[in-house]
């Protein structure tokens, strides 16, 4: 605990009530000797009575607004920095000039007459600002963004729902400058893929005539994303062969991808999707 770092997080005016408590709580768990907070989110979330989401965002406000800083640690709680705690070291001085004094009968002043300050305008604000970046999962995708899709001849609902498999399977950390543009960008790629055969499908018209679609393919990810799950299942197998051995991998192989292509798959007389059958192995848990 840091008696300094928690009066400066008290006297800070940070417009947002649950920030507020975020950074007074960091700010509790500072540490003078390392110069670091560094509670778990968990913990501040518990501390602020709010959701481990809302602590994510809050403390991207709080680095938006250069009140922390955030260094990230692979399978640990991640750093908070607090660079206006020692107050004057972004203090700009470059436009003052040393005045050179002389006496006179009337006492000191300085040669030119010209009375000048230190400039401490830039406080805090000498760093560029950063383009505030977006959770993915918490951005709503919009019609648009699904007319798109659907102009360049994809489905968007089973993208995005692609989308969130693998965003949720990395952790749900990806963020972006511009979510739409990352969209949009999957979309353009996902278009531009060769179909790999066409699929006979009877039209509801009278003349039962019958058209002809092309069958997606999946995306490197996609098939990165269902490899994964089958590592996930196999190392379960090994733990507990009692209950998950006996799988079959190329049937499941082949589910996931027809469920990723078509929304769902049979899997031994079951209609799943591609949750279902994440849910049926329990799978992210």
């Amino acid at each position: 605990m840091s008696i300094s770092a928690l009066n400066y997080a008290l006297d800070i005016k940070v417009g947002d009530p649950t920030a507020k408590l975020i950074f007074i709580n960091l700010a509790n768990h500072f540490n003078d000797a390392t110069q670091y907070s560094f509670p778990s989110q968990e913990l501040l979330a518990e501390r602020a009575e709010c959701s481990i989401r809302t602590v994510q965002r809050k403390i991207e406000m709080l680095i938006e607004l250069g009140l922390i800083k955030k260094k990230f640690r692979p399978n640990k709680s991640s750093l908070y920095d607090f660079p206006g705690l020692n107050g004057y070291d972004n203090l700009d001085v470059s436009d003052c000039h040393i005045q050179k004094m002389v006496t006179t009968k009337s006492g000191l002043v300085t040669t030119d007459g010209v009375v000048r300050t230190i400039n401490n305008n830039h406080y805090n604000n000498n760093k560029k600002k950063k383009s505030k970046e977006v959770l993915l999962i918490d951005f709503e995708v919009t019609d648009d963004i699904k007319k798109y899709a659907a102009d360049l001849g994809l489905d968007a609902d089973d993208i995005i729902e692609d989308i969130r498999l693998w965003n949720e399977q990395n952790g749900n950390k990806a963020k972006y400058a511009n979510p739409n543009a990352f969209y949009m960008n999957w979309f353009r790629k996902e278009a531009k893929r060769k179909p790999k055969t066409f699929v006979k499908v009877q039209s509801d018209q009278k003349d039962k005539s019958t058209s002809v679609r092309a069958e997606k393919e999946l995306s490197q990810p996609q098939k990165d994303l269902i490899q994964s799950w089958l590592d996930q299942i196999y190392r379960k197998a090994q733990s507990n062969p009692s209950e998950w051995g006996g799988v079959n991998y190329d049937k499941l192989r082949n589910a996931f991808t027809t469920s990723m292509k078509f929304q769902y798959a049979e899997y031994y007389g079951e209609k799943l999707t591609t949750r279902e059958l994440c849910d049926k192995f329990e799978l992210g848990r």
